[in-house]
């Protein structure tokens, strides 16, 4: 299984939020570039990284610090936030990324059709930010503000097409009371062809290595890491 170390950047620094709330947010570091460089130094070269502001407003407000982060060398990224618009997301590209997080814009009329068009598939990660209401999982929009209305399991039934989907669980991110392994599994026993990138509520090496148990190829750590929950050295044995 691959670890994908996060960061998600709010006015420049790193900062976690809680169930994905910007009035509850934790700031981890004010120097992302360092961070990124901490993860490379204990063999994490693939991170998560999320401008906040652009999930919250549509405008990337954090591209000057993920152009720096793309310096560093034999790190590889991939991005989400804000990105709405076919230019933006060729531009995330040219820039050096290696695949772009699409969430609030994949109900956009047209907007898959787009992407389809313009892209490969495996340049793709698609972002279903899940909140269980009466044990139905909704996938919420807008920096988790929104719900669509539009059922997980539907959704990822009729977009056969891409391959990359990042399930977080909204109730559980940053929450650090363990994923949503039932929902993660129920996915894989659907869908069993697609990579499933799990996300949210990871807490412990024990969280991890029943992820991999499932089936789960690729996972996002954040919370767990800047709480010292986890160890870099942990993860590195874990995987």
């Amino acid at each position: 299984m691959i670890i994908l170390p996060a960061i998600d950047l709010k006015d420049g620094c790193c900062v976690r939020l809680f169930k994905g709330d910007f009035d509850n947010l934790t700031k981890y570091n004010n120097d992302p570039i360092n961070q990124a460089n901490i993860f490379l130094e204990n063999n994490f070269n693939y991170l998560h990284v999320v401008d906040l502001d652009g999930a919250q407003t549509g405008n990337q407000l954090n591209i000057a610090v993920i152009k720096e982060l793309l310096q560093i060398p034999n790190l590889r990224l991939q991005v989400g936030g804000g990105i709405r618009k076919i230019r933006d997301a060729l531009e995330m590209l040219e820039m050096g990324v290696s695949r772009i997080i699409i969430g609030t814009s994949i109900f956009s009329e047209g907007f898959l059709d787009e992407i389809k068009k313009n892209f490969d598939p495996h340049q793709i990660v698609l972002a279903l930010d899940f909140n269980e209401i009466k044990g139905i999982p909704y996938i919420f929009t807008h920096g988790w503000q929104d719900n669509s209305n539009v059922n997980l399991y539907d959704f990822i039934s009729d977009n056969s097409y891409f391959n990359n989907f990042l399930a977080t669980d909204i109730s559980l991110d940053g929450v650090m009371k363990g994923p949503s392994i039932n929902t993660y599994q129920k996915i894989l026993n659907m869908f069993p062809s697609i990579n499933l990138i799990a996300s949210g509520g990871i807490t412990s090496i024990e969280d991890v290595i029943e992820l991999r148990r499932i089936n789960i190829q690729e996972s996002i750590v954040g919370k767990a890491i800047y709480e010292k929950k986890i160890t870099l050295s942990e993860l590195n044995n874990a995987y």
